[in-house]
């Protein structure tokens, strides 16, 4: 028998960026509905790396959707009840060639003009910083405002202080599809163990990450997000050497420590397509890599490894907003390995785009017409758009 309900707002996903935004409109009075096909964060947010980040940010839209995030995350773990694990520890992003030192040193300027404080390094002072780095890196970008996360407890914790402010969450439930009415969003059809939902809504938000297109394709439009793979390996408890996250594109590797004093190893690999797990070749080519970054680690033993899947664009940045022609349809989606440290912040400034029509950051270079024939994307400013 099919079961009706109704909400002002079904959000799609339930990973960090959609149990952020039942969050902050449960705040303001809203209460969503949160539909997750496992459970909240189980997917992709709980696999993420941890990084929360402002610095490194290429596009400078991208960049002030970080800084504005990463104010949220500082009074995160208060306002949701629970302990994150974050600390501000700071991100360093080493050099290895003359390319990629221009490159950070070009990023700085930029940055330091956002108003991020970020520091160069030159090789003789970070290796006097960090000893323990493998040779021949000539130097590194450092901003002390960075810092890491908990993947693990931080979407869950989101979402039950959603739930707690009203908000409903449907675990494992699956959405199957979207009806539409003279070109606005009527309802959403959803299947769960208690059989078939349809939830009468104007508003849908679809957060769902590297599983966003298909539904969305169902809509008669395309969204240009390819899954791609990520590995981590989580070493034993060793003698504290740093609180950064750092990581060095030249070697595609990074580290990080965690709460217990593990250092979490991770590798992102090229946009794969599919949905398959990584062999354990690919799980060991991507953990050799880490003696490339920290000689010593070598030596440490691998206590846990994971994947997890990440929702690649082809200009690496998100799809948020509207859809034209087809009213009441938010997107959400498309992080690129961004949405761990963006996510609070999204949440915040998409609930204010909801309920204020107007977000305290811009979203417009976010827009999903960006990829359309004749459109460009350069330094967060979209252009071509109509």
């Amino acid at each position: 028998m099919l079961q009706k309900n109704a909400a002002p707002i079904v959000i799609v996903g339930a990973g960090i960026v959609g149990s952020s935004m039942a969050f902050f409109l449960a705040k303001r009075g809203i209460k969503p509905l949160l539909v997750e096909k496992s459970t909240a964060g189980f997917e992709a947010s709980s696999r993420a790396a941890g990084g929360v980040r402002a610095q490194c940010r290429d596009i400078s839209a991208e960049r002030k959707l970080a800084m504005q995030s990463i104010e949220v995350w500082k009074n995160l773990s208060r306002d949701v009840g629970a302990d994150l694990e974050y600390i501000q520890g700071g991100t360093l992003r080493l050099a290895a060639t003359e390319e990629r030192l221009t490159e950070l040193t070009a990023q700085s300027a930029e940055e330091l003009a956002d108003g991020l404080y970020v520091e160069m390094w030159d090789r003789d002072e970070l290796y006097r910083r960090k000893p323990f780095l493998a040779a021949g890196f000539i130097g590194a970008k450092y901003c002390p405002t960075d810092g890491v996360a908990n993947p693990r407890l931080v979407t869950p914790a989101i979402a039950a202080a959603a739930e707690r402010l009203g908000a409903t969450v449907w675990d494992y439930t699956q959405v199957t599809g979207v009806d539409v009415t003279d070109g606005r969003i009527a309802a959403v059809r959803a299947r769960n163990g208690d059989g078939e939902r349809l939830v009468e809504t104007p508003l849908v938000v679809h957060a769902a990450g590297p599983w966003t297109p298909e539904l969305s394709r169902d809509l008669g439009f395309e969204i240009p997000i390819v899954p791609s793979r990520t590995i981590i390996g989580r070493t034993e408890a060793l003698p504290s050497m740093f609180t950064e996250f750092i990581s060095s594109h030249d070697a595609g590797v990074y580290a990080r420590p965690d709460a217990r004093g593990c250092l979490h190893i991770g590798a992102v690999g090229r946009p794969i397509g599919d949905f398959e797990e990584a062999s354990d070749d690919d799980i060991r080519a991507y953990l050799d890599k880490r003696v490339d970054l920290i000689p010593a680690l070598g030596e440490a033993a691998i206590e846990e490894v994971w994947t997890g899947m990440l929702a690649m664009t082809p200009d690496r940045a998100p799809v948020i907003g509207p859809v034209e022609h087809l009213e009441g349809y938010l997107l959400a989606a498309g992080f690129s390995g961004h949405g761990f440290a963006l996510g609070p912040g999204v949440g915040q400034v998409v609930s204010e785009l909801i309920l204020d029509g107007a977000p305290s950051v811009p979203l417009d270079a976010f827009h999903l017409a960006r990829f359309a024939e004749g459109a460009t994307f350069e330094k967060g400013r979209f252009q071509g758009m109509g």
